[in-house]
């Protein structure tokens, strides 16, 4: 059963980085870190100084400049890249397994799913997506601030 899809609920990363917004930035193949966009932010790495006022406006996927002249990609928060940036003391799962869990418990968009464990939330950012745009995933956690860590 192939299930129809709204264009109205679609999800796109064409948009603009906005105030506010998490980005993935990109710096090298082993390097990757979330921030949380602010106007008056900064990242500052071994690459320089990059403002975040010169990231809002831009499409998710711009390259940016630093002071230096180096550069980083900022790219949208997907549950894969997700997965890769969070920092992490539970054991996680990776997205190969992620996949295995999502397919065998058939999550389909539409689905209520409760999750016991939200740990780093790795597993919670997929199983969102997977029921999207109607569903809605449960999850909790013990341990309050690893909660609010993946909150």
């Amino acid at each position: 059963m192939i299930l129809p899809i709204d264009p109205a609920n679609k999800l796109s990363f064409k948009r603009c980085i906005k105030d506010g917004d998490l980005v993935i930035v990109y710096e090298r193949h082993d390097t990757m870190k979330a921030v949380k966009v602010s106007e008056d932010g900064v990242l500052q790495n071994r690459f320089g100084a990059f403002k975040h006022s010169e990231w809002i406006g831009k499409p998710f996927g711009s390259k940016v400049l630093s002071n230096k002249g180096a550069f980083v990609y900022l790219l949208a928060p997907t549950p894969e890249l997700w997965t890769l940036v969070l920092s992490h003391r539970t054991q996680i799962l990776y997205i190969a397994d992620i996949s295995f869990v999502i397919m065998y418990l058939e999550i389909v968009p539409g689905c209520l799913v409760l999750e016991s464990g939200t740990g780093s939330g790795s597993l919670s950012t997929s199983l969102a997506r997977a029921v999207a745009p109607s569903g809605h995933v449960y999850t909790f956690d013990f341990h309050e601030h690893r909660a609010a860590s993946a909150r």
